[in-house]
């Protein structure tokens, strides 16, 4: 029987670890582990009780578990036409979540905020995962996203209006959303919207807000820049994703409000995503080469600024070492974009028992076969990857669910 769920003490061996307090790489540090969660990191003379069954995992080195913060399930960006995708039958996007989201964990992702599905799939699937019938991360969901009938987000359903508004945000949280998702300006992959507009105004905007504080959710804007922007920082937006043609000025305000940054760099910037599935519309490949030119500039405003930033592949399931390396190829530090890719991406979505190897959390770690300190390729050798204290990932790749007794209750939010 395991030691994760007898309560028993096991502590994991390896050449250093990463916990995402500590300022960088403990040498010679392991995981001491109980029922789940972390009881102690350090050395094996500090903290490895004589009874404590030990895992060596050689010269390998430990890192909490990735926290993509910006994704969706079934979506496949180098497919080509999201919205199509999402428009499809349940049954088939179904099957197809399956395996992105095994690809998820084999990338040494452990929890991931799902920004948007169709017919409750998101719900479904985070119930499947947490009961162990599908492999998979821990899912924080938002339900149907909002947006005007027709813009980037709303081609299957779109509403407007305060009071559709409100009751839109009201049923996703009847249904247990952990945050709201709207669109507040088009986006890359669609035509015919721009990246800069605004799809509701800050009447609307604020109605949506409320509703959810009055449910205790935070709501996130799609948003790239201009009056979208504007408007959704200016009333109440807890984080705006994308954020590709951010100003000077526009950075300053999400700085002086507090609101966050998710980054999505992978799905604009790697030939897999945008690029592959839509190139041959003009009118796409126009945005993604004005996003890329923007987005070249804005990073050097949001990292100048100090704003705080989160890290999404937004469907590049699998891809989530090239979010990391991309931010250090412009300027951040391999702490900063580790920092980022964990503890930060938890404290936006408001969970303190993640994201962090400490004492008292949840025992979701990663084992990279190279010290990423050294080169940020570390982070796409995966060894192994662990939720809740059990292997769900292997050395040779094969995935299996987190049984129910390894899968603790998720954090109170953070005040």
């Amino acid at each position: 029987m395991d030691n994760a769920t007898t309560g028993g003490l096991t502590f994991y061996a390896a050449a250093g670890t990463f916990d995402a307090h500590e300022k960088g790489m403990q040498h010679g540090s392991g995981l001491l582990v109980s029922n789940g969660q972390i009881v102690a990191v350090g050395s094996p003379g500090n903290v490895c009780p004589p009874d404590a069954q030990v895992v060596d995992l050689g010269s390998t080195f430990i890192v909490p578990g990735f926290f993509d913060a910006h994704t969706h399930i079934t979506i496949r960006p180098g497919e080509g036409d999201q919205h199509g995708q999402m428009a499809q039958p349940p049954a088939w996007q179904a099957i197809r979540g399956v395996a992105n989201l095994q690809a998820m964990l084999k990338s040494g992702v452990t929890t991931a905020r799902i920004m948007t599905e169709e017919a409750d799939i998101d719900f479904h699937f985070k119930a499947a995962v947490a009961n162990g019938e599908v492999a998979g991360p821990t899912l924080r969901v938002a339900g149907r996203g909002l947006s005007p009938p027709g813009k980037h987000g709303g081609a299957v359903a779109g509403v407007q209006g305060r009071a559709d508004l409100s009751a839109a945000v009201a049923a996703n949280a009847a249904k247990g959303a952990d945050h709201i998702k709207i669109f507040t300006t088009g986006g890359v992959s669609s035509t015919d919207t721009s990246l800069d507009e605004s799809n509701y105004s800050a009447e609307e905007i604020a109605a949506i807000v409320d509703t959810a504080a009055e449910h205790s959710l935070t709501v996130s804007a799609h948003a790239h820049g201009g009056p979208g922007v504007d408007l959704a920082v200016a009333n109440g937006i807890h984080s705006i994703e994308h954020g590709a043609l951010l100003t000077a000025d526009s950075v300053r305000r999400i700085v002086e409000a507090g609101v966050w940054i998710v980054l999505t760099n992978t799905i604009l910037f790697h030939p897999n995503g945008i690029e592959q599935g839509d190139a041959q519309d003009p009118r796409i490949l126009a945005k993604v080469q004005q996003a890329r030119a923007s987005m070249e500039r804005a990073i050097e405003l949001i990292r100048a600024e100090g704003a705080r930033v989160a890290l999404g592949t937004d469907s590049m399931h699998g891809l989530f070492g090239y979010e990391l390396q991309w931010l250090t190829e412009h300027g951040y530090t391999v702490e900063e974009a580790l920092l980022a890719a964990t503890r930060s991406a938890a404290e936006l979505a408001g969970v303190d028992n993640i994201g962090r190897l400490a004492p008292g959390s949840q025992a979701d770690f990663s084992v990279l076969d190279r010290d990423p300190f050294e080169h940020i390729s570390a982070v796409y050798d995966i060894r192994a990857v662990y939720r809740a204290g059990r292997q769900v990932v292997a050395p040779d790749g094969y995935t299996r669910p987190a049984p129910l007794s390894a899968t603790l209750p998720e954090g109170e939010p953070n005040e």
